[in-house]
């Protein structure tokens, strides 16, 4: 009986001197059930394309890059040359869901100042951060701020773009 008590006192004190070892910080997760954390942010530059719906269907798709700043701003630059640049806000509403506002000038085909558009977006963004889609709303205005119409149901994908190392990439970095 004294052997038995002796074995059991020495598995407790040795159990105990492990979990001390190794302490709460490192044994506070389980990793086989920790769900990854992903930097739910947009900051960075995207190549994105607009679809908007047209009388007939969808009209051609408007390719856009666009930089989101850490601040929460962002500058949308269209391949169109019918608008200005587009500054925009956004923020995280959700889990990878994002809302943004953002403003352009519109022109005629003789570059004549013909208004602004506001466009109201929701962003998703995917799980490994990499692409986004969203839906937009565009609220036209004419030069003196009067609603000409509001229209619902252009989509948005884009892909988060890197660097990338040019052919002389190793030879730089060996100079």
């Amino acid at each position: 009986m004294q052997r038995s008590t002796f074995l059991i006192f020495a598995t407790l004190i040795a159990s105990a001197a492990h979990g001390q070892s190794q302490g709460l910080l490192q044994t506070i997760n389980t990793p086989e059930k920790a769900v990854p954390v992903i930097n739910q942010t947009l900051a960075g530059t995207w190549l994105s394309e607009l679809r908007r719906p047209g009388p007939t269907g969808l009209q051609p798709p408007i390719p856009t890059l666009i930089t989101f700043s850490s601040d929460g701003t962002s500058l949308g630059s269209p391949a169109d040359g019918a608008q200005t640049p587009t500054h925009a806000l956004w923020i995280r509403v959700g889990d990878r869901k994002f809302l943004g506002t953002g403003y352009f000038f519109g022109f005629n085909e003789s570059r004549v100042f013909t208004g602004i558009t506001k466009l109201r977006i929701n962003y998703q963004l995917s799980a490994d951060g990499k692409t986004l889609t969203g839906t937009t709303e565009a609220v036209v205005l004419d030069r003196d701020g009067k609603v000409i119409g509001t229209f619902p149901g252009a989509t948005i994908s884009a892909v988060r773009l890197s660097v990338e190392k040019p052919a002389d990439f190793d030879s730089f970095q060996e100079q």
